[in-house]
């Protein structure tokens, strides 16, 4: 059977939709399935290295141009938000079968309620027109505009590679960062405002944590916008004197670095202001890290009950709620459990192979 996956971005690019349309396929790649991926073109991407079909377009839309419709794929899988051009371009009734995975933040779903982006009923069309639809958060705003719309879909949590299973570095990682008997707090993904790093190093700055922690943020900008961000924490860090207590390493895709990291790291914190269902948690619960995040997208609903870590009450949290919260779950068990039980990547692809199978 051949498939097709088709996302705005794809690897090297990264990002939680990006990061799950390759896992997906990957997947299905695994189990003997033909793969073929439809994005836009990224310059930094070696397409020979790849073991599929990797198909760029300058842009994608494949109303006038036909090429996904000559490929003779059974199945597609379109990643998209409500901006997506895919999700406008792709006539999903030429397909045997079509499944949309949504997305959809809680900044878009205000804008939503609040009338801001006028009539959606052509949007609702297009995605009533697909066979199925996806949401991988739960009691996120995605799931609550599907159902405000009376948009039947399957619920099939977000899920991450294993990070135990990534060779470590050759070299001492905690030596590196000068970390000494001190625990270290990791957070990863992209440096941008949504991310909220900046509030978040300056929150344990008002603490007594970096007396026996030091936090360490991974990460890289994307846009201008986000190398502001960026300065602005460096300046923050250097104004205040925190080069020994706040460590910046730049780089989201090497993925050794980051599991070794994670592997290397005590606790894990996501202080994001909008998120569906991180990856990156995931990814932190797959070394056994206790986590603090905040209330944002998914959370709660998903991971609120789980005893490997502390969902905040607010996302505008005080210093106190964080100190309070990094020490109460420095005593929790491992929550590696929680996400072999959940959020392997097994299990998800079993998931989504049925809806493949059922067609």
């Amino acid at each position: 059977m051949k498939l097709a996956f088709v996302s705005d971005l794809y690897f090297p690019s990264i990002g939680g939709t990006q990061i799950l349309a390759q896992q997906i396929s990957e997947g299905f790649y695994d189990l003997g399935y033909e793969i073929e991926i439809f994005t836009s073109k990224d310059y930094d991407r070696k397409k020979e290295e790849f073991p599929y079909q990797i198909n760029e377009f300058e842009k994608l839309n494949f109303i006038n141009s036909g090429d996904l419709l000559k490929r003779g794929c059974d199945t597609v899988f379109v990643l998209a938000d409500l901006f997506s051009p895919t999700l406008q371009a792709i006539d999903p009734s030429q397909f045997s079968n079509s499944i949309l995975i949504l997305n959809l933040d809680e900044n878009v779903y205000g804008w939503i309620t609040e009338g801001k982006l006028g009539d959606l009923t052509p949007i609702l069309k297009k995605i009533k027109s697909y066979k199925n639809v996806v949401s991988f958060c739960q009691g996120a705003p995605v799931n609550k505009f599907l159902d405000e719309n009376e948009i039947e879909y399957h619920f099939i949590p977000n899920f991450s590679r294993d990070c135990m299973k990534t060779d470590s570095v050759d070299f001492d990682i905690r030596e590196i960062l000068k970390a000494g008997d001190k625990k270290i707090i990791f957070n990863h993904g992209n440096f941008e405002d949504r991310k909220n790093q900046l509030y978040l190093s300056k929150k344990l700055s008002e603490t007594s944590l970096f007396e026996d922690h030091i936090m360490v943020f991974l990460g890289s900008p994307r846009t201008k916008n986000d190398v502001k961000h960026l300065l602005k924490i460096n300046n923050f860090i250097e104004k205040n004197n925190l080069s020994r207590s706040i460590k910046i390493v730049k780089g989201t895709n090497n993925k050794k670095i980051i599991d070794s990291l994670l592997k290397a790291s005590d606790i894990y914190i996501m202080p994001s202001k909008s998120e569906g269902l991180p990856l990156v948690l995931l990814e932190a619960m797959s070394a056994g890290l206790p986590w603090v995040s905040t209330p944002v997208g998914g959370v709660p609903d998903v991971f609120g009950d789980l005893s490997g870590g502390i969902v905040l009450d607010n996302i505008v949290f005080t210093s106190s709620e964080i100190e309070e919260a990094v020490r109460l779950v420095s005593e929790k068990k491992t929550s590696r459990e929680e996400w072999e039980r959940e959020f392997t990547k097994e299990v998800a692809i079993s998931r989504y192979r049925k809806i493949v199978e059922q067609g």
